[in-house]
């Protein structure tokens, strides 16, 4: 979707606008986004909502009958997590309704693409809730946090890292995020053998040559966060749904959804790496080493990913912290302190040095610390602690530049 198809839209305002799906989505950020797109919601529909439940500023809950019934002169946003996406729009097609616009990172991307090379300036202030980085950001921080962000005299670590995402932009930046391109600068900074090998690298998914490829590996893309397909049976893998997730990703700018500068221009890849394990053929611990002015404060470690997720966190002397950031900690979990810790953390504040905060991820292979990846926006700085306070020391830790922002 680019502006120009969204302002033709905007020329059949006489339509009703429904938001197909009145769950959390769909009454908090979905609305918001569709209406700082300039169009007023008149309804929702939800299969899970009974008709006449309110669901934001009065809107309430219709029968789906009368969505189909009067179709021609309704305009569908489908404000419906990922999961269930296909399922409604199948369920709308057979009811005859095609024109359905789906309200999430992919439809924001691709409409902000198209208004970024636009020289057009009244397009930039009509979507100026979305296209300006910091009136963005407030309404991301508050929608998540619960509170509105102080971007002027920000104290807490998340309101911190929103403030480095405006005022602290290094082209340096992007080759650390890149995950192809970091792998050549943190050899230039500490020598070979320190990160994970390539097996490949494409900018297209049908460039790829499976044949060339060992049994189990992995693909990921090299300017996101998230996109991810690991294979651990190249014969009998899904092919057409690795191709569906890498190609989705290929499409978005990920800047656009967190304003994390640093992905904002790194090449749009492909990249093959071995799949890594034990000799147990178990999931490798990764360390999560946190470092502030170039100084390993905080060191994290996630478990249980993929069932229910879980994190404890640590001091460089391997002590436990007792609080908790996004996921439920647990004091009680033994976790061994590696043997290469003071190893990871000379080289995690030789890469840091003079940054105000980057997270630096290890992994332990041969008994050798790897480099995994450089984040510098952990869960894009809207990620909640408890005790809450515990957000505000860690914000005591990153002290911002003075003088010369860049932006």
């Amino acid at each position: 979707m680019t502006y120009l198809e969204l302002e033709k839209l905007r020329t059949e305002y006489e339509k009703e606008v429904c938001l197909f799906g009145g769950g959390v989505y769909g009454k908090t950020r979905g609305y918001d986004d569709v209406t700082a797109l300039g169009f007023r919601v008149d309804f929702y529909c939800d299969n899970n909502i009974a008709p006449g439940t309110i669901i934001r500023d009065g809107k309430e809950v219709r029968d789906i009958q009368y969505l189909y019934e009067n179709k021609e002169h309704i305009r569908v946003f489908l404000t419906v997590g990922k999961r269930y996406q296909h399922q409604v729009i199948d369920q709308l097609k057979e009811h005859g309704i095609d024109n359905i616009f789906i309200i999430d990172f992919l439809f924001i991307s691709q409409l902000l693409d198209s208004i970024e090379t636009s020289d057009d300036e009244i397009i930039k202030k009509r979507y100026h809730a979305f296209y300006d980085d910091a009136e963005y950001l407030k309404r991301l921080f508050a929608y998540n946090m619960g509170y509105q962000l102080n971007i002027d005299n920000p104290k807490t670590f998340n309101e911190k890292l929103q403030w480095l995402k405006l005022y602290n932009r290094k082209p340096e930046y992007t080759r650390m995020v890149d995950k192809y391109e970091v792998k050549q600068f943190v050899e230039e900074r500490i020598g070979r053998g320190y990160t994970i090998p390539t097996l490949g690298v494409w900018d297209f998914f049908d460039e790829i040559d499976f044949d060339k490829l060992p049994e189990r590996f992995v693909l990921k893309c090299t300017h996101d966060s998230g996109s991810i397909v690991i294979v651990d049976d190249k014969k009998n893998f899904d092919k057409e749904k690795a191709e569906r997730t890498l190609n989705r990703a290929l499409d978005m700018n990920f800047f656009w959804i967190g304003r994390e500068w640093p992905y904002k221009n790194v090449k749009r890849k492909i990249i093959a790496e071995p799949y890594l394990c034990d000799s147990f053929g178990r999931e490798l611990m990764d360390y999560k080493l946190f470092c502030f002015q170039g100084k390993v404060k905080m060191i994290e470690v996630d478990f249980d990913r993929f069932t229910n997720h879980k994190r404890n966190l640590y001091n460089r002397d391997w002590e436990y912290m007792p609080f908790r950031m996004m996921y439920p900690t647990v004091p009680e979990q033994i976790i061994e302190k590696p043997n290469r810790l003071s190893e990871m953390i000379a080289i995690a504040e030789k890469l840091s040095s003079a940054i105000p905060h980057v997270r630096i991820d290890f992994y332990i292979i041969d008994d050798k610390p790897i480099v995994g990846e450089m984040t510098f926006f952990p869960d894009c700085g809207i990620g909640a602690f408890e005790p809450a306070e515990w957000d505000e020391k860690l914000g005591d830790w990153i002290i911002l530049p003075t003088t010369n922002k860049e932006k």
